[in-house]
């Protein structure tokens, strides 16, 4: 049992903030990520803003869009969109935008305009609110989550 597991099954006691919590145990059991896909949308978008989130806290935004996370970028788009994180969604997609073109043409401003977009994200912002949506969202794909059991 990895830890969406035993938040699953003890989601009853969680709320919707402990179950976010929870979602960042995927450092703790990086395997989970071959099987993410098996669980809610709404668990492997949370764990994807998580990932998100960290790497713009750690690295940067131009980190979010090379190497590694280069490959999620759709999956961490499309989980901003579902939760509501909608200006966080545009940011990224113009650094993306920014990022492809830069590269293509060696634009030398592309760092200062990344500051400017970077500058732009909830983490610089309204980070409170960025989390209430993701809890928001948790608390809506649980419910829906149940109710579609039912």
């Amino acid at each position: 049992m990895n830890f969406i597991d035993t938040a699953l099954a003890n989601q009853c006691n969680l709320s919707d903030d402990d179950f976010l919590q929870a979602m960042a145990d995927i450092y703790r059991e990086p395997e989970v990520w071959k099987s993410l896909h098996m669980y809610p949308q709404y668990i492997q978008d949370v764990i994807y803003i998580i990932d998100y989130d960290t790497e713009l806290q750690m690295e940067g935004l131009g980190s979010v869009l090379d190497g590694s996370m280069a490959e999620k970028y759709d999956k961490i788009h499309t989980a901003l969109l579902n939760c509501g994180a909608l200006e966080e969604a545009r940011v990224l997609e113009e650094a993306r935008c920014l990022s492809i073109h830069s590269h293509a043409y060696e634009d030398d401003d592309y760092y200062e305009q990344m500051e400017i977009l970077e500058s732009q994200t909830a983490f610089h912002n309204d980070y409170d609110h960025f989390w209430d949506l993701v809890r928001n969202y948790i608390g809506k794909g649980r419910n829906d989550t149940v109710l579609s059991t039912m």
